[in-house]
C-alpha cells in the first residue's frame, strides 16, 4: 500500500495526541477540584463518553463514504487543533470572568475526546482500505495502542517537567496540525495548517495565564490576601502557589492551603506553635525523621534542638527547594549539614530501610479528603512507622479534623493525644504540664547557622511557654469528636480509603 508507513503514523499520533490531552485536562480538573480522587474518575468517565461517542461519528461517515481517503483525516485532525485552541481560550476568558464550572471543563473533555475519538475509526477504513489482512489491521492497531501506552511516560514524566502545562498543551495541539498537513492534499489547507502551527508554536512563548486565572482568590473575609499568586512552581509533581498576606507569604500545594512561611511563635500565623511543641517533649531527640518538607518552616524549628545529630526529610516535589531558597527565614536549612533531603515517596523510601530508628517523627500531613492522603494516614502505614520508632519515640501529624485519624492511631499505639489537629502518639505516657521545665527547654533552642538562642531572655522563653500551653494536650479518650465530625469514627486502611471517599469532600 502507498501510504502505509505514513498510516501507522497517524494512527501512532492519534493515539498519542488523545492520551497526551486527557493527561492536561485530568491536570487541569485536578487543580480546579483541590485534587480529590474523584477529579480523575470524572474526568476519564467525560472521556471515554466522548471517545465513544466519537467513535459511533466516525462509523457512521464511513458508511456513508466508502471511499474515505486521508485527506479527510487531515481536515479532522486540523478540526481537533482548532476546537482544542477554542476549548484551552475559552476555559481562560471564563476563568477570568467567572469562577471556572468544573462542570464546564468535563463538557470541554467530551467535545475534546469526540473529536479526536471520530478520528480512529477513518484512520482504521483508510488503513485497511487496500490490504484488509489480519497483518495489516493489527499493525494499525499496534500502532495506536503504542502511542496511547507511551503518552503517559512522554508528558507525565518528562514534558512536564520542562514545560509548564500551558505550553504542554499548545505543543499538543501543534503536532496535531503537523499531523493534518502530512494528510491534506489541498495547497490551501496545507498554508492555513502551517500558518496555525506557527501561530501555536509562538503561543508557547507567552508567560502561563491558565493556572494564573485558576489560581485567583477571593477571599472577602481575609482581603489582605492578594487575588493573584506572587509566584507559582510547577512542575510534573504539582504546583506551588504563593501569595502575599501583609508581611506573610501564604503557600498552596496544587490549589489548597499547605502553610505559611514563619518559624515565629509570637506571630504564629501558621501555628507554628506546635513545631515548638516537639522540642519541648522530646529535648533530647538525636534523630528525626519528616515526611513533607512543605514550606521548610517546622524543619527549620526542629533544627533549633541542641541535641539534633540529624534530620531526614523526605518530600515528594523537588519545586519546594525553589521555593524555600527565595525565603531567608527558612533558606538556612538549605546549608544545614545535619539536615539531609531526599526526594522521593515518603511510603515507598521508609519501606525499603530497615536498621533506621528514629526519637521523632513527623508527617507534614495533606488534608485528609485529598488524593493519596490514605497512604500516610492508613492503619497499614501507621503499623511501619511504628517499626521506625525508638522505645520512647514519638510521631506527630496532622489529622485536618479527622476524627478517623486520631481513632486509627488508637488501633496502633497505646498513647495517643491532641494538640490542636495534631495527632501524638507514643508508646509511653506524656504530659504537657511543667511551665518551668517546658521554659527551660524553649531556652536551649539555638540557631544553626550562628549558634544564637532563638529566645532572647527568660521572659521570651516563659511567654513562649504560655503560648504553648493555651492548647492543652488532650488524651484520646477525652477528645470531643463532636465539635468536628458528624459519624462515629472508623479505622482507615489501604483498602477502604474512607478519608477519601465515604467521608471525603468529592467534587
Amino acid at each position: 500500500m502507498k501510504n502505509n508507513h505514513l498510516i501507522y503514523l497517524v494512527s501512532f499520533f492519534s493515539g498519542f495526541l488523545s492520551l497526551a490531552q486527557e493527561i492536561i485536562w485530568i491536570r487541569l480538573i485536578s487543580f480546579a477540584g483541590m485534587t480529590v480522587p474523584q477529579t480523575f474518575s470524572y474526568t476519564l468517565a467525560l472521556f471515554l463518553m466522548g471517545i465513544a461517542c466519537g467513535a459511533s461519528i466516525g462509523k457512521s461517515i464511513c458508511k456513508k463514504n466508502t471511499h474515505v481517503k486521508l485527506w479527510i483525516l487531515g481536515k479532522f485532525f486540523l478540526l481537533a487543533a482548532i476546537v482544542d485552541i477554542i476549548l484551552i481560550t475559552l476555559v481562560y476568558v471564563f476563568t477570568k470572568s467567572f469562577n471556572i464550572s468544573i462542570l464546564f471543563l468535563g463538557l470541554c473533555v467530551f467535545i475534546c475526546a469526540c473529536i479526536r475519538g471520530t478520528i480512529f475509526p477513518l484512520i482504521h477504513h483508510v488503513g485497511t482500505a487496500q490490504v484488509k489482512t489480519g497483518s495489516q489491521i493489527s499493525n494499525v492497531y499496534f500502532s495506536n495502542v503504542f502511542g496511547s501506552a507511551l503518552a503517559p511516560v512522554l508528558i507525565s514524566f518528562i514534558a512536564l517537567d520542562y514545560l509548564n502545562t500551558q505550553q504542554v498543551y499548545l505543543l499538543i495541539c501543534f503536532f496535531t496540525i503537523i499531523i493534518a498537513v502530512l494528510c491534506l492534499n489541498s495547497e490551501k489547507l496545507k498554508y492555513v495548517g502551517v500558518t496555525l502551527a506557527i501561530v501555536t508554536l509562538l503561543l508557547m512563548f507567552i508567560p502561563d495565564k491558565i493556572f494564573y486565572e485558576f489560581s485567583k482568590k477571593e477571599d472577602y473575609l481575609n482581603p489582605q490576601l492578594s487575588a493573584y499568586p506572587s509566584q507559582i512552581f510547577e512542575n510534573k509533581h504539582g504546583f506551588i502557589q504563593v501569595y502575599d498576606q501583609g508581611k506573610d507569604r501564604v503557600v498552596y500545594g496544587a490549589n489548597v492551603y499547605d502553610g505559611k512561611l514563619n518559624t515565629n511563635i509570637f506571630h504564629n500565623s501558621n501555628g507554628i506553635d506546635r513545631a515548638y511543641l516537639l522540642p519541648v517533649l522530646k529535648p533530647d531527640a538525636q534523630e528525626i525523621l519528616v515526611i513533607g518538607l512543605s514550606t521548610g518552616s517546622w524543619v527549620k524549628v526542629l533544627s533549633m534542638m541542641p541535641n539534633l545529630k540529624k534530620i531526614t526529610v523526605i518530600e515528594i516535589n523537588p519545586a519546594y527547594i525553589d521555593l524555600i531558597k527565595t525565603d531567608p527565614i527558612v533558606s538556612d536549612i538549605l546549608k544545614d549539614k545535619r539536615i539531609e533531603i531526599i526526594f522521593d515517596d515518603g511510603r515507598k523510601w521508609i519501606k525499603k530501610q530497615s536498621n533506621e530508628k528514629y526519637d521523632i517523627i513527623l508527617m507534614n500531613t495533606t488534608w485528609y479528603w485529598r488524593a493519596y492522603a490514605s497512604n500516610l494516614l492508613s492503619q497499614d502505614f501507621l503499623n511501619i512507622l511504628k517499626s521506625h520508632m525508638k522505645p520512647k519515640g514519638i510521631l506527630y501529624y496532622n489529622t485536618t479534623q479527622s476524627a478517623d485519624a486520631y481513632y486509627t492511631a488508637t488501633k496502633v499505639f497505646p498513647y495517643v493525644y491532641k494538640y490542636k489537629f495534631m495527632v501524638l502518639s507514643s508508646m509511653q505516657p506524656i504530659s504537657l504540664e511543667d511551665h518551668n521545665n517546658i521554659q527551660t527547654n524553649l531556652c536551649k533552642l539555638v540557631r544553626y547557622s550562628t549558634q544564637n538562642p532563638v529566645f532572647k531572655d527568660q521572659n521570651d522563653c516563659s511567654l513562649a511557654s504560655e503560648i504553648i500551653l493555651q492548647t492543652p494536650l488532650v488524651p484520646y479518650d477525652r477528645i470531643n469528636f463532636s465539635e468536628f465530625s458528624r459519624h462515629k469514627p472508623e479505622v482507615i486502611t489501604d483498602d477502604n480509603m474512607i478519608t477519601e471517599y465515604k467521608y471525603g469532600k468529592g467534587l
